[in-house]
């Protein structure tokens, strides 16, 4: 579920044993097959390599130049973004831990579409999604792209489950994390701020102020950046390609993210 891709080596120097860190990116299953003939149903191989193999080494070796020798070399994405999300000085550090945490979540659910189609959301998750007003999966679909669909700018669609085990889906703009909910960037602040959203902004301040913790995980994931879509689709295919995209998940990985007992 957390993003890996850290190798630690270790040295001896004249003070003794040192441990190194660098940020590579993980290897996914079926990710050679992916990379020579793309997803099927999603992406070309060209589409493929662009989202994953292009992009995922773009966000790693950015990590990796930004964490040498810091306390940050050692740790996964998953813990670089936790721990810089409250640091303002470190933001430059939890875009590059962010993204490729994100991305590495969006890319693992994917599959061949006709692989996809054999999967189903589970029951206990449709159980859930019954008490956020989703009785079925296509209505959960229409959700879910309806909110991806009409983001302006780039982000993330995620499916969360909350501390009380409800579920929620959450809009997170730019780099915004659906972990901590003072970073998830859920409101898009390039415009003018009306008085929802200025009353929301307070809400989060006093919230942090009381020094409340209040982290969500992240079920499900649609990306919504142009470097998603654009290679397969062009700049104003992303309606195609959120279509194709729900078709290709693989609903076991999703299924496995949720809370059992």
């Amino acid at each position: 579920m957390f993003c890996k891709g850290t190798r630690h080596t270790i040295g001896q120097t004249a003070f003794g044993i040192v441990r190194r860190g660098l940020h590579q990116v993980p290897v996914l299953k079926n990710q050679t097959k992916f990379a020579q003939s793309g997803i099927e149903g999603l992406y070309s191989a060209k589409g493929f390599n662009s989202i994953w193999t292009e992009y995922q080494k773009y966000l790693t070796l950015n990590l990796t130049l930004h964490t040498n020798g810091t306390e940050n070399e050692l740790k996964t994405p998953y813990q670089i973004l936790l721990h810089t999300a409250k640091q303002t000085t470190e933001q430059h550090i939890f875009h590059y831990a962010s993204q490729a945490h994100n991305n590495h979540f969006f890319v693992e659910q994917l599959t061949d579409k006709e692989e996809a189609a054999k999967t189903r959301p589970s029951r206990l998750l449709m159980e859930k999604l019954a008490y956020e007003d989703i009785s079925d999966v296509e209505t959960f679909r229409d959700r879910m792209l309806l909110l991806a669909d009409s983001s302006f700018g780039q982000g993330w669609v995620f499916l969360v489950e909350r501390p009380d085990k409800s579920l929620k889906v959450v809009r997170c703009n730019n780099d915004g994390t659906p972990y901590y909910y003072g970073k998830n960037q859920s409101l898009d602040l390039n415009g003018g701020v009306d008085e929802g959203s200025f009353e929301y902004l307070n809400k989060l301040n006093e919230r942090a102020a009381e020094g409340e913790r209040d982290y969500s995980l992240p079920i499900l994931a649609i990306n919504c950046w142009e470097h998603a879509y654009i290679t397969d689709y062009g700049v104003s295919g992303k309606a195609d390609y959120l279509t194709n995209m729900w078709e290709c998940i693989n609903w076991d990985v999703v299924n496995k993210r949720l809370f059992q007992i």
